[in-house]
């Protein structure tokens, strides 16, 4: 060490000026719950007096526990998880948690070795990433919220307490833009669901219902954009369809490519919007139409609940063999509900349509 540089405060240090233990402390940089505005006023002052920078792993060892989220997801491969594990890594570092990510794989008894081994860790809570909702991993939702904060982030009912990315709305936005271009009705390729209830496929058929359009089955499709370009093709196949909504970017630009192969032209022969707002679609030709969901937004907000987590019993229901809750139909909303609810700004994270070259009104004698 050079001569005459002084050591770094540690967070025994502030404890000591402060008049508090060390565990007090680190309950203040976490957050502050359960501290008296005494306590408070002390801690801070010692902080900046000391002008102390909070190094996480130091004080975990110091404190003997480590002040970690666990986010636990079954795959984060695809674009949208990714960004909420981003999403939730930003948001933890600056309230000076660690995350750790633990990925379940497929048996009952295997997913729950691998909870309880996560329990055991005692992080300070626990976001569950059920994007795509396995039954398997959702099932498990109520049994770790039986020792941990929980919050999970799917597309399940309102009256669940999950924190919803908005497929619904944008699935609904996305069919109603499309009609206003003109096209008579929007065919959708949709992606897995698993179950999911407020989901981007059943906005579209809303949207389609309350404009009295013609509703057609969805095609659907794999993760595979191979497999969306052979629908591509397919597709063409009828010269009725003039807009298709894809369930994501990735499912578009297959489905794109394989009406080019065709020698169909997009958008002049057949528009096509995407879902995600995922970077592919800026570069693609042409560039696709999508839905933006602010998956860094969803994430951060998943961990603002987690810090604002009362410590009282007001705490989700859990109940069945796995610690499992359903919502009665007395506590589920109708889409109607969901709606007003969205109108009303209700849980809402900024998510937009981004207009590009993939969408056009129908050509003349087409779609009308």
């Amino acid at each position: 060490m050079a001569a005459g540089k002084r050591r770094a405060p540690s967070i025994k240090d502030v404890a000591r000026k402060a008049g508090v233990s060390v565990s007090t402390v680190s309950r203040y940089l976490n957050g502050g719950r359960n501290l008296s505005d005494g306590k408070r006023k002390v801690i801070a002052e010692a902080v900046k007096d000391l002008n102390y920078r909070p190094n996480t792993i130091a004080r975990a060892l110091v404190s003997n526990e480590f002040q970690s989220i666990a986010v636990i997801a079954t795959d984060i491969s695809l674009y949208g998880s990714m960004q909420l594990v981003q999403g939730i890594e930003l948001a933890a570092r600056r309230r000076h948690y660690l995350v750790t990510v633990t990925l379940v794989g497929n048996g009952h008894e295997k997913v729950k070795e691998t909870v309880d081994q996560l329990i055991q860790n005692r992080p300070v809570g626990c976001i569950i990433l059920d994007v795509e909702r396995s039954s398997l991993l959702h099932s498990f939702a109520g049994y770790i919220a039986q020792s941990l904060p929980t919050v999970i982030v799917d597309e399940a009912d309102l009256a669940s307490g999950s924190l919803l990315i908005g497929a619904y709305e944008g699935g609904y936005q996305i069919t109603k833009y499309l009609l206003r271009l003109g096209h008579k009705t929007v065919f959708h390729v949709s992606i897995p669901e698993n179950g999911n209830k407020y989901t981007r496929s059943l906005g579209w058929r809303r949207a389609l219902e309350e404009a009295g359009a013609p509703i057609e089955e969805p095609l659907p499709c794999t993760w595979d954009f191979r497999k969306a370009e052979q629908i591509g093709r397919y597709l063409c196949s009828f010269p009725e369809i003039t807009a298709i909504f894809a369930g994501n970017d990735e499912v578009a630009a297959g489905v794109i490519r394989g009406i080019l192969l065709e020698g169909k032209k997009v958008p002049e022969d057949v528009s096509v919007a995407g879902f995600d707002g995922n970077p592919i679609g800026e570069v693609t030709v042409p560039s696709i139409t999508t839905w933006r969901q602010n998956f860094q937004g969803i994430g951060a907000k998943a961990v603002e609940r987690l810090a604002h987590w009362p410590d009282s019993d007001d705490q989700p229901e859990t109940k069945g063999v796995d610690g499992t809750h359903k919502a009665s139909e007395e506590e589920e909303l109708d889409l109607d509900q969901l709606q007003q609810s969205r109108a009303m700004g209700d849980e809402q994270i900024s998510s937009r349509l981004i207009i590009r070259e993939s969408t056009a009104p129908p050509q003349s004698g087409h779609g009308r």
